[in-house]
């Protein structure tokens, strides 16, 4: 599964850790990240989701909760605009 760092930032309010950190915490946490690299001024995370963790993980949204629960960061409470690079 194919992840953007930008769209991720957008679910919060505070400023996400470095990808590496990210990297590092989901191969630790949870998934095995198979793939980092950058596409312009963008991080992509290629992430390994198990299929026992597909129901809530194979999206932005799914792996920002899960980045919410490994950093202890709070997810806007509103309504998500659309990632246009």
């Amino acid at each position: 599964m194919k992840i953007s760092y930008n769209w991720l930032q957008n679910y919060f309010e505070e400023k996400l850790p470095s990808p590496e950190k990210i990297s590092e915490a989901i191969v630790f946490h949870a998934f095995e990240v198979e793939e980092v690299y950058k596409v312009g001024d963008d991080t992509i995370f290629d992430i390994k989701i198990l299929p026992d963790r597909a129901h809530d993980c194979l999206s932005h949204w799914g792996i920002a909760k899960e980045l919410s629960a490994i950093f202890d960061l709070k997810i806007k409470d509103e309504n998500y605009k659309i990632f246009e690079p």
